[in-house]
């Protein structure tokens, strides 16, 4: 026991031990900008620990390891750089992407399509299944459920999250009251997608929540509205 305790705490090793606990980290890093940059860290601990216990074979494919993962990091900025987005593009960003790196956000984006709409159009239809997910970034629309007016939603705002998260129906009819344009998502194509790339899922979800809440407390807020007559 001794022995094992000595040999483990032995400095001569603790660039081992160093390049290890940074790989590790590196797993849990949902961007990947810093997976990538944190790999780089844990291949140069490990090529130098190789080297100083005389293990070039091992110490050439951690070279490799980090290399290539520099090569990645200049992919990464070579695409960011080239990632520029218009007002309403940086709109949905900022709602629905927080923290993911610009080359996925421009993959999402590149995902939908932008489409306008008169008023009186009815986009959502109280239980039924909608193909479609819509990002608002102009204009306003009604909620109704069972007839009777529940919300009003605007720009920043998702139509049809609920039912994209959870595979069922509607809730509520969704009709534009105003002249409305929208970042739209075939619902199976972004599934597919997200699939391919869970740290953008998981931005894009939490953005769901956030603007559940948001819609939750324009609901409370306008409910004492309601109540005095005001429509």
């Amino acid at each position: 026991m001794q022995e094992l305790y000595d040999s483990f705490f032995n400095m001569t090793v603790l660039p081992g031990h160093i390049s290890y606990v940074l790989l590790i980290t590196s797993m849990l890093m949902r961007r990947m900008v810093w997976l990538r940059t944190i790999a780089v860290a844990a291949g140069s601990f490990s090529s130098f620990y190789y080297i100083t216990i005389f293990d070039y074979v091992s110490a050439f494919w951690e070279g490799v390891f980090t290399l290539v993962n520099l090569a990645q990091l200049a992919i990464i900025a070579f695409e960011n750089r080239k990632a520029r987005f218009t007002a309403e593009e940086q709109l949905f960003i900022d709602v629905a992407l927080q923290h993911v790196d610009q080359a996925h956000c421009r993959r999402v984006v590149r995902l939908g399509n932008w489409i306008d709409e008169a008023d009186s159009v009815v986009l959502i239809t109280e239980d039924t299944a909608p193909d479609l997910l819509y990002f608002v970034v102009n204009g306003t629309a009604r909620v109704d459920r069972h007839g009777q007016q529940v919300g009003i939603v605007g720009p920043g705002d998702f139509l049809g999250e609920m039912s994209y998260l959870t595979g069922k129906k509607a809730t509520a009819t969704v009709t534009t009251v105003t002249p409305m344009r929208f970042l739209v998502f075939d619902r199976a194509q972004l599934r597919s997608y997200l699939v391919k790339f869970p740290e953008v899922r998981h931005a894009l979800e939490s953005g769901f929540n956030r603007n559940l809440v948001d819609k939750l407390v324009k609901l409370n807020v306008s409910r004492p509205a309601t109540a005095n007559g005001v429509s």
